[in-house]
């Protein structure tokens, strides 16, 4: 065959690659190679059909012929890089697309490539640099544009980010990924209500799963929970197997009170646990049905997404042996938040002791009078809610943590990737996520033998750090207030008053149809609950659910939402608060018990169900901690009608030598600090992390 039918070759091939038809490309290329002279653009289509296909040993054979017929091809360097991408050999993909760059310095395909590789790998900085040099060659491309605004948010960097997606758009006001970035930019940067529309643009242009995930995320937290459960179910429609949408549509039925069909959601849920699936949120699996093994085995699976940075050198994570510790928390809610309130007293009497405590805010300051005491608290207070990631573990790194705190684990707004970067020596998981993190970058677990027995010691990878008392504590300088009369609470002038003033999440259909079981054998009683989010149609849900049980719904009392001093009063009005299963009250918990309302709870074997059991042991009420479901009922019923013993239980809460067993925050302190000098004497002696009990 004559070379001058190569032209024409090449095209019949290309075309064939751009139908689909790799089969038949690929036929064409090998009979090229058997009739025409050697040319590498043969060899270079034949590789993308191979490609395309998967048979990437063969393609990477046909790129080196390729590059051996023309070593200065940038078109085959490109290729190379892309089949080395697909191999996971991302440092050699990117050589590739270097030399490709040394070849060609203005190649656009090249600079975008390298720019996404480095991306991936978490170079914000290199990415943005190669985004920069393409958008000089062709400022007209939209795609470069939303890949440098991306870049510039990895970075936080957010009025850049705004200004490049916006160009972008300027570019291709059609482009679902142009809206995808902007409403991405403002949900990074907590601006929920702006980030609804442009998702939603971008959902009309081209409905995507991940896009009506993060549009459903965004709708949950501005409080449209019913509109949010709808969007999850679309994504989940678009992607079966999207298993991050399949968690968050869980927990918001959950919030919903929607239990139809959620008995098979949380099967599906604990079936992809078992198989390891990728995407599953660990907070959503702590209120299903799921084993300590199972929660553990989601934790490793979400903490996989995470890179792992090895421990640096010894040197430089050592620990001086000076007088005072240095121990940084880091928690997205030193604000008035359920963290802050448990742990401003704790760290005010810390100062107290031989640590220097030091914050990291995530989160921006909400001028509360909490963030104020806060930051009055710590001895160092750093807001760091604008950085990256990389940005707050230098900052740790350059305030010489020794002992680095996780006070979120997997919870709403958390930061794992800070301790995924391991800027301190020693890190610790402790307070708001009841669980194992399984991670290799944490050290140890605050806890206590109440909340890890020590039959389920085997599902916590971090060695577990043991305080001699309840592992949570709380602010006792709050004062309770009297509490108004029960009628302008809106609960009825006589009958017992059973409350649960849990999130309607933690209130699964079990541990309603005990509640259920319980009015109906105390005549007159009320179930006093917290109407979390109006309009959400949650009363209607739960007061329906009351009907068809053979309850009357009014019933059932809806408590609005309040300031904290009235909440705490409410608990006055109250005779017995009633737990849920399998996560319990933590917060809402201690709170009952601060203000003199008993609290019936039921542990089961994870960490969040045994909270409440901790508490009560703590202050002496283990009576009210029972074994199973049965036991639950009976005890709430007998209570109800036996008055002078619930007013003998209120009147130990008021005792104070009982009090202190659980609000000493002098005592607490001393045992905290104990326990992370223990840690720190172990790693300057050497010693690897171990279980600690005081």
């Amino acid at each position: 065959m004559n070379a001058a039918l190569l032209p024409a070759t090449l095209d019949a091939i290309a075309t064939l690659i751009e139908r689909g038809d790799l089969a038949a490309a690929e036929r064409r290329a090998q009979s090229a190679l058997q009739t025409l002279p050697p040319h590498a653009e043969v060899w270079r289509l034949l590789a993308i059909t191979q490609m395309q296909r998967g048979q990437f040993d063969a393609a990477t054979r046909s790129l080196q012929q390729a590059q051996r017929l023309d070593p200065r091809s940038v078109e085959v360097l490109c290729n190379l890089a892309s089949v080395e991408f697909h191999r996971g050999r991302i440092e050699d993909a990117m050589r590739a697309l270097e030399h490709a760059l040394t070849l060609a310095p203005g190649h656009i395909g090249a600079l975008n490539n390298l720019g996404r590789l480095r991306h991936q790998l978490g170079d914000y900085v290199g990415a943005a640099q190669c985004f920069e040099r393409s958008l000089r060659v062709d400022p007209n491309r939209a795609e470069t544009w939303f890949d440098l605004a991306n870049a510039s948010a990895s970075l936080h960097q957010w009025d850049a980010a705004e200004s490049h997606a916006r160009r972008g758009l300027s570019v291709a006001p059609r482009s679902a990924d142009g809206w995808y970035v902007l409403g991405y930019l403002y949900e990074r940067q907590g601006k929920l209500e702006d980030a609804l529309q442009p998702y939603r643009n971008s959902m009309e242009l081209s409905p995507r799963p991940h896009t009506a995930h993060n549009l459903a995320l965004v709708l949950e937290q501005t409080g449209q929970w019913q509109e949010a459960a709808q969007m999850m179910e679309h994504a989940l429609r678009l992607e079966p197997a999207m298993y991050s949408a399949l968690s968050h549509l869980a927990h918001t039925r959950r919030r919903l009170c929607d239990w139809k069909g959620l008995d098979e959601l949380g099967a599906r849920l604990l079936a992809a646990v078992d198989a390891d699936a990728d995407g599953i949120g660990p907070f959503a699996m702590l209120a299903e049905n799921s084993t300590p093994a199972q929660q553990l085995r989601c934790a490793h699976m979400f903490a996989r997404q995470f890179p792992h940075m090895a421990r640096q050198e010894e040197s430089s994570l050592a620990i001086p042996a000076s007088s005072s510790l240095r121990v940084g928390f880091v928690s997205s809610g030193f604000n008035q938040h359920a963290t802050g309130l448990l742990v401003v007293e704790l760290i005010e009497r810390l100062r107290g002791s031989n640590l220097t405590t030091v914050a990291f805010a995530t989160t921006p300051a909400d001028r509360s009078a909490l963030r104020q005491r806060l930051v009055r608290a710590f001895h160092e207070f750093h807001d760091v809610a604008p950085q990256s990631p990389e940005a707050i573990a230098q900052r740790i790194r350059d305030a010489r943590i020794d002992v680095l705190i996780d006070v979120d684990g997997y919870c709403m707004n958390s930061r794992p990737r800070i301790f995924a970067l391991r800027p301190a020596p020693i890190q610790v998981n402790w307070l708001a996520y009841p669980g194992s993190l399984g991670a290799p970058w944490y050290d140890y677990l605050i806890a206590d033998d109440c909340v890890i027995p020590a039959g389920q010691r085997a599902h916590y990878d971090e060695k577990i750090a043991n305080l001699p008392r309840c592992y949570q504590p709380t602010d006792t300088t709050r004062t309770v207030s009297a509490a108004p009369a029960r009628e302008a609470l809106g609960l009825p002038a006589q009958g017992f008053v059973y409350c649960c003033f849990n999130a309607t999440w933690k209130i699964t259909p079990q541990s309603f149809a005990l509640w259920m079981r319980i009015l109906h054998a105390v005549p007159g009683s009320v179930l006093w609950l917290l109407d979390e989010s109006p309009g959400n149609g949650v009363v209607e849900r739960l007061r329906g659910a009351a009907q068809r049980a053979g309850i009357d719904p009014q019933r059932l009392i809806f408590a609005p939402k309040t300031n904290h001093d009235d909440y705490l009063a409410r608990y006055r009005r109250a005779d017995l608060f009633l737990d849920t299963n399998p996560y319990n009250a933590h917060t809402t918990a201690s709170d009952a018990l601060y203000t003199g309302c008993p609290v019936l709870t039921r542990p089961g074997d994870t960490f969040a169900s045994r909270v409440a059991a901790s508490l009560n042991r703590q202050i002496g009420l283990d009576e009210l901690v029972v074994a199973d479901d049965e036991a639950y009922v009976a005890l709430a019923i007998e209570l109800a009608r036996q008055p002078a013993r619930v007013e003998a239980l209120r009147a130990r809460l008021r005792d104070p030598a009982a009090r202190a067993r659980l609000f000493d925050m002098q005592a607490y302190a001393d045992d905290f600090a104990a326990l992370i000098e223990r840690m720190a004497e172990r790693a300057r002696a050497g010693q690897p992390p171990q279980d600690i009990s005081l």
